[in-house]
């Protein structure tokens, strides 16, 4: 944890604090029996800054992490922050349903929020309803989401996960690690029959609704996972679920 502290950057240090908490601290991703063991191969889908992909690294023993992040803006800062890391291997592309050229929302002030599927009032309202659940007043939350909410339009590349796998010559995936803001069945769409059998765990920050986590849960228990879907108390009332599951 201190390592990471002291290497990882962000342009707002209180992003940077969240994300820590939530991915170190409370391990969010290793919940309901997944694990990250020595020398584990791991997909880090929606990389972000690396925070999760440092902590596989760092903190579980991961012997290799692959790093996908199609911003420009925040690969940027993903790939300085990673080279502390030698396990970490950054990728300036997303994962998707199919392979080309997309539009993406990147938001300046927020960079989480940056995606495929943007959609400023969903988000503010889903941040909005965290905040509250944590304590804070309509108002106190209205101050804290100032400005967090512009946006830029870019462009970024996107491949499917197949292809992906081709191109990097990866031949197992102990963990596919998904936060995509609401392209989630998106990236499982793009996984051929053929390549299932190498995944061996998955877990997915989920922004969509119950129809679609439904959806995203029948998808992997038809592939032969156990499938858990749960949701952290200060996400109640929101969209945001996470999936975690683990190959029967």
């Amino acid at each position: 944890m201190e390592k990471l502290k002291r290497t990882l950057r962000h342009p707002d240090p209180e992003q940077l604090w969240y994300q820590l908490q939530e991915i170190v601290e409370s391990k969010s991703y290793l919940q309901h029996g997944i694990e990250v063991r020595e020398g584990d191969v791991v997909l880090d889908v929606g990389a972000n800054i690396g925070v999760a992909a440092a902590f596989f690294a760092e903190e579980c023993g991961a012997g290799r992490v692959h790093s996908f992040e199609p911003v420009g803006p925040i690969f940027d800062v993903l790939r300085e922050n990673l080279r502390e890391f030698p396990a970490c291997l950054p990728h300036n592309y997303g994962i998707s349903s199919k392979t080309g050229r997309s539009a993406i929302t990147f938001y300046p002030h927020g960079w989480a929020l940056s995606g495929i599927h943007s959609d400023p009032s969903a988000e503010r309202a889903t941040l909005t309803q965290a905040l509250r659940n944590r304590g804070s007043s309509e108002r106190e939350a209205a101050r804290q989401l100032e400005g967090r909410f512009e946006t830029e339009v870019l462009e970024c590349e996107l491949r499917t996960l197949s292809d992906a796998l081709a191109a990097e010559s990866i031949e197992r995936v102990d963990l596919l690690k998904i936060d995509v803001e609401k392209a989630e069945m998106e990236v499982l769409n793009g996984i051929e029959p053929s390549d299932w059998p190498l995944i061996r765990q998955v877990v997915m920050e989920i922004h969509l609704g119950q129809a679609e986590r439904q959806e995203a849960a029948e998808t992997l228990r038809e592939r032969g996972f156990e499938v858990t879907v749960a949701q952290d108390p200060t996400m109640a009332g929101t969209p945001i679920h996470m999936l975690y599951g683990v190959r029967r």
